[in-house]
């Protein structure tokens, strides 16, 4: 049984429609990556899981399902932060700055009642420590602009793990941080959530993080699901064209030296200005006449919404 389940889910900005009819679920211990370009609408649906969408925007179709119940706004105020947890995509305009970092830790903790103030702050400790943050006694004390951009994100992966959630949503966990650092926090996140056997939806555009990390992957363009399946079998037979032009923008080491990297055309369309159909069309190769109906997602495992499917080589 999957614990997340997002059921024909569609958010809207007054008329304008921003993401429409995406269906996923996410089972326990299993990374499922949400992945597109910026634009594609994967932060709105990872915000509409916590119901921390902004001001002006509302779910207007759909539903949202954890552990087999609707996650209704009464229902979400037991569970976030507690069996459901977000890392931000800015971690250092994410915390508190007026907050010692360890306080920030522990804060689920106390609020949720399951440890009292001092077990908190052994607690928020000891995870400091397994992020890997030097001297966490002393770090605990410091405010977030005393430490560095990498340390904070470490200590938003602590705060978002210390209740041991059953879902973890990690919104472009390690934009903006260098290679090295990447790599530590991608090793982190994927280290303890196995451990602790929390369920993962890893929203980003770095392919190259999705096939190191993902079990399943989601394709997002247009506010729309345009592919689903398991790592392995889209990576080796991408299905819709956009994936294939996803991942042929990846660097691969057998790329002849000075070689351009792949690039997709034209941009991503902004709301007001997604063609009718298929919204991939206007930058599509393969596209004509069909696709100016809205193809469905069809197959079996493995799924992709278009009328003209890449075919394995």
């Amino acid at each position: 049984m999957s614990l997340l389940d997002l059921s024909d889910l569609a958010i809207q900005a007054g008329e304008l429609s921003l993401v429409d009819g995406v269906t996923l679920d996410v089972h326990p211990g299993e990374i499922v990556a949400l992945v597109g370009e910026s634009g594609s609408g994967k932060s709105l649906t990872a915000l509409s899981i916590v119901d921390l969408l902004g001001e002006g925007l509302r779910v207007t179709r759909g539903s949202r399902r954890f552990d087999g119940a609707d996650l209704t706004p009464k229902r979400l105020r037991k569970l976030r932060g507690q069996d459901i947890a977000m890392i931000f995509q800015e971690p250092v305009s994410s915390l508190n700055p007026l907050m010692p970092v360890g306080a920030q830790v522990a804060e689920s903790l106390i609020v949720h009642g399951t440890a009292s103030e001092s077990e908190a702050q052994s607690a928020a400790i000891d995870m400091l420590r397994r992020v890997g943050i030097p001297d966490p006694d002393r770090r605990a004390t410091q405010l977030p602009a005393e430490l560095s951009g990498g340390m904070c994100q470490r200590v938003m992966i602590a705060a978002a793990l210390i209740s041991r959630p059953r879902l973890l949503i990690a919104d472009e966990p390690t934009t903006a941080l260098d290679v090295t650092i990447q790599a530590q926090i991608l090793s982190l996140i994927r280290d303890l959530t196995r451990e602790q056997g929390t369920a993962v939806l890893l929203i980003t555009h770095d392919m190259g993080v999705v096939a190191e990390m993902a079990d399943r992957v989601c394709v997002m363009y247009g506010g729309r699901v345009v592919e689903q399946g398991a790592v392995h079998d889209l990576f080796a037979a991408p299905r819709h064209p956009y994936t294939d032009m996803l991942l042929r923008t990846m660097p691969r080491p057998d790329d002849p030296p000075k070689e351009p990297l792949f690039a997709i055309k034209g941009s991503v369309p902004g709301p007001r200005d997604w063609p009718s159909g298929c919204r991939f069309r206007s930058r599509c190769p393969r596209a004509d006449a069909a696709c100016t109906e809205r193809p469905p997602l069809q197959g079996d495992g493995h799924r992709a919404a278009c009328f003209h499917p890449m075919r394995p080589t």
